[in-house]
This record gives structure tokens, sequence and C-alpha cells, in this order.
């Protein structure tokens, strides 16, 4: 079976994929690669059910167990390298599905290669020359706002960054990443009491999602520094209630504040790849929204079919 996940392996790193998904059914099995060119298809093999056994295996999971989601994760050394793996399992009547992540196979997009709207570009270029102060990203899983996270700090040069992540994804060397354990009581809250210890000019939170942790947010970038994390929200404003519901004070939220982010990733007319589309949210119109003051909350899907209008973006990626 090793030599069957390294072929596997191999051809996801070709592709620069992050993920394998595995479907059974009927003993049959269907693998595609997860890239940023979306979904690929591999021809499986007839020893793919034992392979997917043996990932199993490799995750610390009971085989026996049939009835409830799973998952684990390994490391394993290819090519002169480690790699870390998560395995996620789940069973229906008449299927297994199974999503492999590569936790430290991202190849360091730049902010170039995530957009070609120049506007953002220096509206997040010049974010990272701010000391102190909130910066939020907000998209449905998939969106890309890790990578957007990750391309933003390795632009930070000679600034003293650390994270705090649930797990660490990007392997980065400018960055003191710390990963979040649940047995040993060490969550983002924690992670952030610990890291302001250190002095640090930038901290990046993997995702905010509790009172605590949200809290904490704030208080690091009221004390003097640039807070960098991700939300689960519909859009930039929905980002807003949110962070209230969350027990932050609309008060705290305008002095901290720098900008919230709503994007998505889209797919490029004639094949040509993905972007990221983003609508920020700064300034007056942060102000205005916290406020609650009316403010358009569909710029990103008309953004998006401007795009679509224009010939730069798939047919398929029109919101109606």
């Amino acid at each position: 079976m090793e030599q069957r996940f390294e072929e596997l392996l191999e051809t996801a790193l070709y592709q620069k994929a992050t993920d394998m998904h595995f479907t059974i059914a009927d003993n049959t099995v269907t693998i595609r690669l997860r890239g940023v060119n979306g979904l690929i298809p591999v021809e499986a093999t007839g020893d793919d059910v034992r392979l997917f056994n043996y990932l199993q295996y490799m995750a610390n999971m009971d085989i026996t167990c049939l009835n409830r989601p799973q998952s684990g994760a390994f490391s394993y050394f290819f090519q002169g390298q480690f790699y870390d793996f998560r395995f996620a399992i789940i069973q229906s009547t008449h299927q297994k599905n199974g999503v492999l992540r590569i936790l430290n196979c991202h190849y360091g997009l730049t902010l170039d290669q995530l957009t070609d709207d120049r506007d953002v570009r220096e509206t997040f270029t010049g974010w990272l020359r701010k000391r102190s102060g909130l910066i939020l990203f907000t998209g449905l899983t998939g969106s890309g706002k890790t990578t957007t996270l990750y391309s933003l700090l390795k632009m930070a040069k000679g600034r003293t960054i650390y994270s705090i992540e649930d797990p660490i994804e990007v392997v980065q060397d400018n960055i003191v990443q710390l990963e979040v354990n649940d047995r040993t009581g060490f969550g983002y809250d924690e992670g952030i009491r610990q890291i302001l210890r250190h002095n640090p000019d930038i901290i990046m939170i993997g995702e905010i999602r509790d009172e605590k942790t949200a809290k904490m947010c704030i208080r690091a970038a009221l004390t003097g520094t640039l807070v960098m994390s991700s939300l689960h929200a519909r859009n930039s404003f929905s980002a807003v209630n949110r962070l209230v519901e969350l027990g932050v004070s609309q008060q705290d939220l305008k002095d901290t504040a720098i900008g919230i982010v709503s994007q998505r990733l889209v797919r490029l007319k004639n094949g040509k790849g993905y972007r990221c589309v983003y609508d920020i949210l700064q300034k007056q119109e942060l102000s205005d929204a916290m406020e609650g003051r009316t403010v358009c909350e569909q710029r990103l899907e008309k953004k998006i079919d401007e795009g679509v209008k224009k010939g730069i973006y798939d047919e398929r990626e029109r919101s109606f």
C-alpha cells in the first residue's frame, strides 16, 4: 500500500493539490485531487479500497467503527521531506467518503497571484504598515482566506510574527507558529494570552470561533499589536454583527478595526485558473456598518457578476 500511496502523493504534489477526496460505493473507488484549479479526477485501481483502510490505520482510526465520523493525523517521509496529513472520513448507508489533507504542502501563492486588482493589493500592503489594529477575512470554506493571510504575512518583512492555528496548514519560516491542542487546554484564547508576553508585532489567529477568542483579539489590538484573523460570516457586514454577538463592544470594534474583507475564489474564463475576488469594508463604510446605517450587502456578488459580463470570470460564477 505504501507504493500506491506514494504514487498518489507524487501526483498530488505535481498538481499542487492540497486534498485527496475518496468516495467508495459498491466497492468502487473514485479519487479526486483538489488544488487551485479545482477537482482533478485520478484513475483508481483495484487496490484503492485497501488504500482507504491503510490511511485509516495510519491515522489511528477504529476501522471497526462504522457509525460515526472520524478524523486523525499522521506524518509520512517522502522524497526527502516529512509531510503532515489529516484524514477525515464519514459513512452513509450506501457509501464512504474520506478527505486526506496535506497540511504542509501549500505553495506560497503571492498576492499578485491571488488577485489582479491593483487597488486591493495597495490596500492590503498599506494595512501591513499599521502598528496595531484588527484585520478580518470572511468567506465560505475554500474561499482562500488562509492563503490570503499567509501571502500577506510573507510580505511583512522585519516584523516579529506569531500565529495560533488549528491545525498549522502552512509552515512559514518568518512566523513562530503554535497549534491549538484542546486536550491540554491550549486554545486560541490561551495562545493569544501567551503570545502577548513575547511582544509581537503581528499575531495571526487562524479563526475567531468563540467569545473568549474574539475578546482576546480585541485586547491584543488595543494593546498595540496588529491582529489578523478569519471569521465565518456571510459577508463583511455580517461579520460586524457576528463580533457584537460574540461580546465585542461597538466602541472597541471602532477603536481597533482597520478593515473587514469578504472574499470568494472564482474561476477565470476558458479554464485559465482561479482568482480571489475581494470586497473591502474600511473607513467610513466600516463605521456606517458598525452603527447600523444602510450599506449594500451584495457588493461581492455584484463585483463577480461584473467580471462575468466583462468576460473575465466563468459564466458559472454568476450569482443569478
